[in-house]
């Protein structure tokens, strides 16, 4: 688990986030960073911001983004992971903290620009137009006119990933490995991104496989977007045993591509998103705040979300309390989940006292830790 502190950067108050927010995942990219594309396009671009998550690298990545967002701080984040996790760990992680800042879209890219940046907002502008779309990803495709440059190997490669992609997804994918995605921010896109990937390097398709709806004449809400411009890069970080593991991963999940379907469905998702009342606690839980939510709950919710997630301290014996809460909830036919905090003292609490065995609990793991735009470069360790 790569557990991280997040440093918050102060706001303010009329502060909203932007419209689409771009993740950037980098792992010992500091020779091949196109540092300045992105810092320009930043610049001309309206209502986007960019995320770099830095995957523990070990060369000077790391410093890179920190002038990255002292540069232009209204427009960009770095984000550092305590240790390296990999590439879909990194995107999983930046796209969870941009999906819970509230970015309406919210898109990943290749750090080393193989799809220009502006593809994103090509991809935005379906969005616009077609309210069914939540997923728009890049495809190389080519055809007349496009400037798609690629090596027959990585063709070969990519053939037999979209392969994979279709068995595991059931959809008519070209191709899943064009380093560019976006995604509007659902309560689906929130689920699918709540537990680590397996697959490795193919995680794009376990994202898809996640996100899409278990009855296959329902999938309309995917869109494969044939790139403009895609150029192979080298350096890439991706070596062939990763393929190779990474395609008997994919084999595993599309055996059990069923089992991961019902437990992403949209249908338990429209249920959290419509039919759940969410009840959220400060940094500290006592039995006066526990009496005032029990009074807030609504009689027509099918359920209640309790989010604790944020609690720093409590009261002894208030998870017992709570327990008889829930109870009375649950003689109401009304179902409970409570959210929890990524802290051992709370954790532990809440086991010993049976809250974990008898009421439906997740706890949040931290996100990666934000780099504030006023920390000291020689602080930061590489």
């Amino acid at each position: 688990m790569l557990a991280a502190k997040q440093i918050t950067n102060p706001q303010p108050q009329a502060w909203e986030p932007e419209k689409i927010a771009i993740v950037i995942p980098c792992y010992n990219e500091a020779q091949r960073l196109p540092l300045e594309a992105f810092l320009a396009f930043a610049r001309r671009t309206d209502d986007v911001r960019l995320i770099f998550v830095d995957d523990g690298s070990k060369d000077q990545t790391i410093s890179l983004l920190c002038g990255a967002a002292a540069a232009l701080p209204e427009k960009v984040d770095a984000l550092m992971m305590k240790k390296n996790g990999g590439k879909a760990e990194a995107v999983r992680q930046g796209l969870k903290f941009a999906a819970q800042r509230g970015h309406q879209y919210i898109a990943f890219l290749d750090a080393d620009l193989a799809t220009p940046i502006d593809a994103v907002l090509d991809f935005a502008s379906v969005v616009d137009r077609m309210d069914e779309i939540d997923v728009v990803f890049g495809s190389r495709k080519g055809g007349l006119g496009h400037r798609v440059y690629r090596e027959f190997h990585r063709k070969i490669i990519s053939r037999v990933c979209s392969a994979l992609g279709r068995l595991a997804t059931g959809l008519p994918i070209y191709d899943t490995q064009c380093g560019a995605k976006l995604f509007r921010n659902t309560p689906a896109l929130w689920r699918a991104l709540q537990k680590p990937f397996t697959a490795g390097w193919l995680f794009d398709v376990e994202l898809f496989l996640r996100i899409s709806d278990p009855n296959r004449q329902n999938r309309n809400n995917f869109f494969e977007f044939p790139v403009i411009e895609w150029t192979e890069i080298a350096g890439s970080n991706i070596k062939s045993s990763d393929v190779i593991k990474s395609g008997i991963k994919m084999v595993g999940l599309i055996a059990r591509q069923w089992k991961i379907r019902e437990q992403y469905s949209r249908r338990d998702n429209e249920s959290v998103a419509n039919d759940y009342q969410t009840l959220r606690c400060g940094t500290h839980f006592s039995y006066q705040l526990l009496t005032e939510l029990s009074t807030l709950i609504d009689p027509d919710a099918q359920g209640i979300v309790l989010d604790l997630s944020r609690i720093e301290t409590f009261e002894p014996s208030v998870f017992t309390a709570l327990i008889s809460v829930c109870d009375e909830q649950k003689r109401a036919a009304r179902l409970v989940k409570i959210l929890l905090p990524d802290n051992n003292q709370i954790i532990e609490m809440a086991r010993n006292t049976g809250l974990i065995a008898t009421v439906d609990c997740t706890q949040m793991l931290a996100t990666p830790e934000i780099i504030s735009h006023d920390s000291p470069f020689s602080l930061v360790e590489i």
